[in-house]
């Protein structure tokens, strides 16, 4: 369940949407492929609260509700102004005439908001705001963030009204003084100098700690389990495992291959016992078109990671139809790849701007789309290793834009909670030493010591990214749906044109004569080596060319969801 509703009107006075309003908007959210559970729906005393495809776990204390997953939930976890608790959570506490906004340590969802005069609301949903405020001014900041990087930017909405809440953040509504107050930890890595046992011993504990709170029935939630670390961990770390039912997804043909996820994962399974389904994503009896538009209805245009999904999302509408609440994901921040440059932290980082691409013309992608400079706050301190900056710019850029991204295609379907992303496990990371993180150094000692002594996966199961938008079924839709937003008169039909030019041009990225290595392996032995590829990238076509349809179609989407209650606008003035 993704999308909640958080409606709040100024101390005294009454909400000006109602219950018919929230289920208008739902029904324009939900997937085709869907079929949610009924809403719920709180209000009262100035507030409206809607939450969609609710799961019965869902906790709810009066006009408090948090999505995800608390770790430690004590009596007073509803309570604005109360300790925050340790969790991957959404988190929304309203009492009184107060309202808080939680996020947790690495903001693992996403929350979205907007202050009129009139209210204020708070979504995990950009589109669920901008149906309720009746209108859409475009945010053309995006544009750029995402022909560069496939996302929507550092704290950028497809909306420029819309804000979002950052990590290890809490945003405070006085109702009455109608005021925000939005307070940030820093995200501080600390080395402590102790022995490697120590550290060891350490984020052991935190791991056990961690999993000792996480209190669910694993009979209704499923562990995508692949054939790397992360997945594992879980399932190493689960003290108890009775009717945990773990799923893989890929390509048939992976599971003929035993380097794969595929095959890995079915290894795994078989050597705990555990009831384990691979679920092919080769093909669909559905159109191209149904497809993408599917992808950007789920995802809110927020990534172009399609990859996994071009099945339809089938695998996501299967899992909710089997009574399945929702997933144990193994997204983590126990440190990231070696780099040996500035470069190597934007690429591994999806950190790219268009200037970073030297066969992409900037003359014109500076007249057509709006300035685009990375932030001062995520540039590299000039004390701070390379490392330790690296870490810093997963958890303040790649956490939010792309892997929570990624999360709200599945979570329209099932809830999803991210258990190795923890208070206790981050704190515990941010201790060690540079070393200790690159590679998820430590991390993957503590899975060795206690795990099976089974093979890890040196491949993944799905295709490539760049084979799925080359696909030239893929690419004659888009080539289609670019050629019709072409023939406007707008910045995005300028955008599709040269989109398209940039298609038929033949531009593609420099042929390397080391290509005849793969890719993955390539990078692994540079990074053996100690290499850095100071190469400049190059943009693909068809990758450019996904992105740039990515943003014509938002914004018609966008453009409709503002229409979709009749006309009606609430007062937009940002207060």
């Amino acid at each position: 369940m993704s999308k909640l509703i958080y409606i709040c009107a100024r101390a005294g006075q009454g909400v000006p949407y109602g219950e018919r309003d929230l289920a208008a908007v739902f029904e324009r959210l939900t997937p085709d492929n869907l079929r949610p559970r009924p809403p719920r729906i709180i209000a009262g005393d100035g507030v409206l609260i809607g939450i969609f495809n609710p799961v019965e776990s869902l906790p709810v204390e009066g006009r408090s509700v948090c999505l995800g997953a608390l770790l430690d939930r004590r009596a007073d976890w509803w309570r604005p102004g109360a300790e925050v608790p340790d969790g991957s959570y959404a988190l929304f506490r309203g009492e009184g005439e107060t309202l808080e906004l939680v996020s947790d340590i690495v903001g693992s969802r996403m929350i979205w908001y907007v202050q009129t005069d009139e209210v204020f609301i708070a979504s995990t949903s950009q589109r669920a705001i901008v149906c309720l405020l009746g209108s859409y001014e475009p945010n053309e900041a995006v544009y750029p963030w995402m022909l560069s990087s496939g996302t929507l930017g550092p704290g950028l909405s497809w909306d420029r009204r819309i804000r979002c809440l950052g990590p290890d953040a809490r945003l405070r509504l006085d109702r009455r003084a109608w005021k925000v107050a939005v307070e940030q930890r820093p995200v501080v890595f600390a080395p402590e100098d102790l022995p490697r046992a120590e550290h060891e011993r350490r984020l052991g504990e935190a791991l056990e700690a961690t999993f000792a709170g996480l209190d669910l029935d694993l009979k209704h939630w499923v562990l995508p389990l692949s054939g790397g670390y992360d997945s594992r961990a879980i399932l190493l770390m689960l003290k108890e495992q009775t009717g945990l039912k773990a799923v893989t997804w890929g390509l048939k043909s992976a599971l003929k291959d035993r380097q794969s996820d595929a095959w890995v994962a079915r290894e795994l399974a078989r050597h705990f016992g555990l009831a384990h389904e691979y679920m092919e994503i080769d093909r669909s009896d559905e159109s191209a078109e149904r497809i993408l538009a599917r992808f950007l209805t789920t995802g809110e245009g927020r990534t172009d990671h399609i990859a996994g999904y071009m099945d339809g999302l089938a695998i996501w509408q299967r899992l909710h139809e089997s009574g399945c609440r929702g997933i144990l994901r193994g997204d983590e921040a126990f440190g990231c790849r070696v780099v040996h440059s500035d470069l190597d932290v934007y690429r591994n980082m999806s950190f790219t701007v268009l200037g970073d691409f030297p066969n992409l013309d900037a003359g014109v992608l500076g007249a057509l789309s709006a300035p685009q400079a990375r932030p001062e706050f995520l540039r590299r301190g000039s004390t701070e290793t390379r490392e330790a900056w690296r870490d810093r710019v997963n958890v303040l850029f790649e956490m939010p834009a792309v892997f929570t991204a990624l999360s709200d295609l599945k979570l329209a379907y099932v809830e999803v909670i991210h258990p190795l992303l923890s208070r206790r496990i981050v704190e515990a990371v941010r201790k060690l030493p540079d070393e200790l993180r690159t590679e998820k150094s430590l991390f993957k000692a503590v899975v060795n010591r206690v795990g099976p002594k089974l093979r890890y996966a040196k491949r993944p199961a799905i295709e490539a990214h760049g084979n799925i938008i080359g696909n030239p079924v893929i690419t004659a839709r888009i080539r289609e749906s670019l050629g019709e937003s072409a023939r406007r008169a707008d910045r995005i039909a300028a955008l599709s044109r040269y989109a398209l030019a940039f298609m038929d041009s033949g531009t593609q990225p420099t042929p390397r004569n080391d290509r005849a290595l793969p890719a993955r392996l390539l990078r692994s032995v540079r990074r053996r080596m100690g290499l850095s590829d100071t190469r400049p990238p190059a943009m693909d076509p068809c990758r450019f060319a996904f992105r740039s349809y990515i943003v014509s179609n938002m914004h018609d989407m966008l453009c409709e969801d503002a229409n979709m209650l009749n006309g009606r606008r609430c007062a937009t003035r940002v207060s």
